[in-house]
């Protein structure tokens, strides 16, 4: 420290530093500005605008999931992976984060639907899983662990022609045993409260869910059944980031034993607060 602070910045350094100071006081990300950021055990996972810059409270998402991965587990007996969805990946830190503590025992598939999110996704996933392909096929490399895809939750089935540049060709695989989501949920009316540190850089396709918040969110849950059919008898859970005011929502539309759950195929479980007290996560059943 004694080192640095008697250093003298050359005129490159003075010149880039003022750059670096000149875009912060136009309120952009320090994300954006140093082009990394930390994630759980990840460090320096890749930022890029317009995606969104990782949360803390999306940490503790990723050890609600990780939780029940780790449960999952202990009595897994199936001969394969076990299958993860995560649907709006971004830079891809929810499910690189999960992969990271599970490599031999995990493989996740990653949506978006935005092409510069699904390479950063991919990127990011080739930095921190490459080290583990071998607990993977040889041939796919980090994919046998980790796959980001350009997809919707809407067009992510096998039931509809597919539009998407990664899907079109080809029936998607399902039979995924978590889906794990941290999608666009911020209703409409709160977005002109955002700070002009996320409004103006983030994505506003990644942060606005609709009039309620609940577009995309209703989208998942309508495809559930379908991403997580199997023979199996396991039950098989959904969990989401969302805004604190859905729960209760979510709470009366999809109460076991309603009709609409009936008709939907997935009930509500319960809700979990994050570290401000807040209702930010949800967990779904598909029954």
């Amino acid at each position: 420290i004694q080192q640095l602070s008697n250093q003298c910045l050359s005129k490159d350094e003075r010149d880039a530093y003022i750059s670096l100071l000149e875009r912060r006081m136009q309120h952009e990300p320090l994300q954006y500005i140093i082009g990394k950021w930390d994630f759980h055990f990840l460090t320096g996972l890749k930022i890029k605008k317009p995606m969104l810059c990782p949360r803390p409270e999306t940490e503790e998402l990723v050890e609600l999931v990780l939780a029940e991965v780790g449960n999952l587990l202990r009595d897994w007996k199936e001969k394969r992976k076990m299958r993860i969805l995560d649907v709006g990946c971004g830079t891809g830190a929810i499910g690189i984060a999960i992969a990271n503590k599970y490599p031999a025992a995990v493989q996740v598939v990653a949506l978006d639907v935005l092409p510069e999110a699904v390479d950063l996704s991919n990127e990011n996933a080739e930095q921190f899983l490459s080290r583990y392909s071998a607990h993977g096929d040889s041939k796919l490399g980090v994919k046998s662990i980790y796959e980001a895809m350009l997809c919707s939750a809407t067009h992510f089935t096998n039931n509809t022609t597919n539009t998407s540049r990664d899907l079109s060709k080809k029936k998607c695989k399902m039979n995924f045993d978590i889906v794990v989501s941290n999608p666009p949920y911020i209703p409409l009316k709160d977005m002109i409260d955002l700070s002009s540190d996320v409004v103006e850089y983030e994505s506003y396709e990644a942060l606005c869910g609709g009039v309620d918040g609940l577009n995309v969110i209703r989208d998942i849950v309508h495809r559930l059944p379908e991403w997580t059919f199997s023979s199996s008898s396991r039950a098989k859970h959904c969990w989401m980031e969302v805004d604190e005011s859905h729960p209760r929502h979510l709470a009366r539309w999809l109460s076991p034993g309603s009709v609409e759950a009936r008709r939907c195929g997935v009930e509500y479980v319960e809700s979990y607060t994050d570290f401000c007290g807040r209702d930010r996560f949800v967990k779904l059943r598909v029954s």
